[in-house]
């Protein structure tokens, strides 16, 4: 076969494809559409998903920014005080305004409130304010002597390992609230851990200096 031969027969080909490509593409144009519609609408509903996100996000921000103002300015406004107490009833964004609040009445001593407010906010999310929460409802039983409460809570944080709140922290709070219970080997035991694992932060140095205290004091008796 003569190469100009060859070379029409591969024109032919090549036009042959592309005609049945062609009609294959127009017997299914509708598919077509709806796939790309499909697609379209998914894409839209990604962002629209990241939009409430964000927007969430900005409205907690606006939240927790307004209820530290209103805590803030208490002292020299005390009718902030009736707004707080709003805020804490809205459905979404009172845990904030709930653990502002209680924080407030812990200070002054009324247990009983402060109590009640983080009752009704304590078992609601697993994030940040969450845990801040449980750890002030466990300071709490602190100050109302419940000392084994107070460690159930600080055990159940540890066991949980929350990578949003500080483990030192809790750790440290955990065993000084073994220390007050009267379970001093066990706080003492506590103490070290941290002090092994948090050399380096505030916490480690405290818990090296009560595991010391402790340690002296055992000697002494």
């Amino acid at each position: 076969m003569k190469r100009t031969e060859r070379k029409q027969l591969k024109e032919n080909e090549l036009a042959t494809g592309l005609s049945r490509f062609v009609k294959w593409v127009r017997e299914h144009e509708k598919q077509f559409m709806a796939l790309a519609l499909s697609l379209v609408a998914i894409l839209i509903v990604v962002v629209l998903v990241r939009l409430v996100i964000d927007y969430q996000k900005s409205r907690e921000a606006r939240y927790l920014s307004e209820a530290l103002t209103l805590r803030a300015e208490l002292d020299q406004k005390p009718e902030n005080l009736t707004r707080l107490e709003s805020l804490a009833k809205k459905t979404r964004y009172g845990r904030i305004a709930s653990l502002v609040l209680a924080t407030y009445y812990m200070e002054r001593n009324n247990l009983e409130r402060a109590e009640e407010l983080l009752l009704q906010v304590k078992d609601k999310g697993r994030d940040l304010v969450h845990y801040q929460i449980l750890d002030l409802y466990a300071q709490l039983q602190v100050k109302r002597g419940s000392y084994d409460r107070a460690v159930e809570i600080y055990q159940q944080i540890v066991k949980e390992k929350p990578k949003v709140y500080p483990l030192d922290v809790v750790r440290f709070r955990l065993a000084d609230s073994l220390e007050k219970k009267g379970d001093l080997n066990q706080a003492a035991e506590v103490y070290r851990q941290l002090q092994n694992e948090y050399q380096n932060t505030y916490y480690g140095y405290q818990a090296a200096l009560k595991a010391m205290q402790l340690d002296s004091s055992r000697r002494i008796e």
